[in-house]
């Protein structure tokens, strides 16, 4: 039982807090952040240079680095980067109280810096404290927790930055890492140490991820299809801010509101997957293709209505198929991967996945100021559909299901 896992096992208690509270900061910080970039510049285009900025460092970065978050410890990792980020985040309270676009810029840039090896860390680590056979729950867990926060987060975080100020939203964000930190402080776990032969470099310690990603057909296949939605989901994260506060006029509160429907449909999709899907070979992979190809079509039905109560119903449709995903795709891959490497390949799984994100960024913020929202959902929709069928494809001639 989930509630069992959180009773009983303290590390697991303490990380999964840890990051509850800093994903709940991260909300106020996105909704802020993307009301003061659209109302200071009034721009899509710049809207995806300020998502850009934040992701970027993580795609270039966290795959080089990957070999020390699997030598050294893990629960130091995100400590540490908790403590950073607690600082950058303030960055964007200056920008916004200077009006100075560049300080967005450059908050975004050291924000992204500064996290970029606590998710893969976080990921690697989860196996080490929980047992296999609870792996599915915790990872289900992990999901539905990320959509009651983001309800929550959300809808108060547009309440705030509209009512209140954006600023009050990035202290909440700064103080939710320290807070991260402390759950952190509180653990205490044995992690395997890996010691490399002396003949092995740093770089052949690093082109071992990128092998077991050649040989390992699951491996692959994952993050294949997760440059799909990739590529699609930047368009994604740009098109809600657009239609939240552009399309429904509703401010703040708009974008607010729709990334709260965001996730309470992820915890409907954690819950489907714990009641109906768990650990079954066959239906693992039949769900996780089924949910590609119905989050596709759902985002691309958001993009061609007007009328905020059909764009609510898309989105919790949509992101009911994402929190199915979410956890499958964590448990597909850490089934399939060996201990020793496991944070290498998650990181150039999120570096990939991230990496067509922040390309998609900039050619959807172009796009959508040039051709509108209608005709690039359905550019962007149809690219994920594709790549969800050819997961299903794939498996089929496998007859992996």
């Amino acid at each position: 039982m989930q509630n069992g896992l959180l009773a009983k096992n303290k590390n697991y208690r303490m990380i999964w807090l840890a990051g509850s509270t800093s994903k709940l900061g991260d909300w106020f910080n996105q909704v802020a952040l993307s009301l003061i970039t659209l109302s200071m510049t009034n721009s899509a285009l710049s809207m995806g240079f300020v998502l850009l900025c934040r992701s970027l460092p993580g795609v270039l970065l966290s795959p080089l680095l990957s070999p020390l978050v699997d030598k050294y410890s893990k629960r130091i990792i995100m400590y540490t980067c908790d403590l950073f980020r607690a600082v950058f985040a303030l960055f964007f309270a200056f920008a916004y109280i200077t009006n100075s676009v560049s300080l967005l810029f450059i908050g975004a840039i050291l924000l992204g810096l500064s996290g970029m090896m606590f998710n893969p860390a976080q990921q690697a680590s989860i196996p080490l404290l929980v047992a296999h056979k609870d792996l599915p729950n915790a990872y289900a867990l992990n999901s539905s927790m990320s959509g009651i926060i983001s309800v929550v987060g959300a809808l108060f975080g547009g309440v705030v930055s509209s009512i209140v100020s954006p600023i009050v939203c990035f202290l909440i964000n700064s103080f939710s890492y320290m807070i991260s930190a402390f759950f952190i402080y509180l653990t205490k776990w044995e992690e395997e140490r890996i010691t490399y032969e002396k003949k092995e470099t740093y770089a052949d310690a690093l082109k071992v991820g990128f092998h077991e990603v050649k040989r390992n057909d699951y491996v692959r296949s994952i993050i294949l299809i997760g440059i799909s939605w990739g590529f699609a989901g930047g368009a994604y994260y740009i098109v809600v801010p657009l239609l939240g506060k552009s399309i429904y006029q509703m401010g703040g509160l708009g974008i607010g509101l729709l990334y709260s429907i965001d996730g309470l449909g992820i915890i409907l999709g954690a819950i489907i997957v714990k009641k109906f899907i768990g650990t079954n070979r066959k239906r693992v992979n039949l769900a996780y293709g089924v949910a590609y190809v119905t989050q596709a079509i759902f985002f691309t039905l958001l993009t061609q209505f007007s009328s905020i109560f059909t764009g609510i119903m898309m989105i919790l449709f949509m992101r009911i198929s994402s929190g199915i995903i979410i956890p499958l795709d964590s448990f597909i891959l850490q089934k399939h991967t060996r201990s020793t490497i496991r944070a290498r390949v998650f990181s150039i799984h999120d570096s990939t996945y991230s990496g067509f994100m922040q390309l998609s960024y900039i050619v959807f913020g172009f796009l959508f100021e040039k051709l509108g929202i209608s005709s690039v959902g359905l550019f962007a929709g149809s690219i994920s559909l594709l790549c969800g069928f050819s997961w299903l494809l794939k498996l089929g001639k496998n007859n992996d299901l």
